[in-house]
């Protein structure tokens, strides 16, 4: 009795663990607060929120830096609450390394995942558990990511990452960010709006952001 106990036990964790793209690894957490956020918010690709919105908020970031995933975690998220969900701006989320590398595995993942519209996901929760990657962000890291977003096809995503469009999408995003001249010290924000697009360098604040916001009208 003891035994079959602990069979069901067992089965009952693994039932838990495994979802729509397979077994979750457990190092994988604050799933739940990044699908509450951006969940319900529309996204094709690089773009979340609502694609007629008249000002865009473009983020150039790279996924493996630590300061950036700060600068995310504490300034963007809270105006996706804030801009996306609300239809007042839309976002567009754009790879630009920081590294010696021009194209990095971690971009070429959430670029993939966009393709089912979970990009924003997929970037957000990589960067909330980088700790949980250790000295590289690496395949094995990558795949656990992909099994803990809900709703994406792990198997496509993985298909998709080799895919001619991820490649382009990444190609054109380092294109600009080298014609923008952004600089390699941290996230870059631009905001685009009838009035023009204003880069506003590395890190702005959340004023900053929201100043050029009542200036691109």
């Amino acid at each position: 009795m003891l035994g079959i106990g602990i069979a069901g036990l067992l089965a009952a964790i693994i039932s838990l663990s495994v979802g729509e793209g397979g077994p979750q690894s457990q190092r994988i957490g604050q799933v739940g607060p990044v699908q509450q956020l951006f969940g319900g918010i529309a996204q094709d690709g690089a773009r979340l929120g609502d694609p007629d919105a008249d000002t865009t908020i473009s983020v150039y970031t790279d996924l493996r830096c630590g300061p950036c995933a700060d600068y995310q975690i504490a300034t963007i998220d809270p105006l996706v609450e804030e801009l996306a969900r609300t239809g007042e701006a839309q976002f567009e989320l754009r790879h630009y390394s920081l590294g010696a590398e021009s194209k990095t595995l971690a971009a070429e993942a959430a670029a993939a995942a966009g393709a089912q519209g979970r990009q924003w996901q997929y970037a957000d929760l990589l960067m909330r558990n980088l700790e949980a990657a250790g000295a590289e962000v690496d395949d094995e890291f990558l795949a656990d990511i992909a099994n803990a977003v809900p709703e994406l096809d792990a198997d496509q995503w993985e298909a998709d990452r080799s895919s001619d469009a991820v490649a382009e999408t990444l190609a054109t995003d380092e294109e600009e960010g080298a014609s923008l001249e952004l600089q390699a010290e941290g996230p870059s924000v631009l905001v685009t709006g009838p009035g023009g697009t204003e880069d506003l360098g590395v890190e702005p604040s959340t004023a900053d952001i929201e100043d050029a916001l009542e200036r691109a009208f």
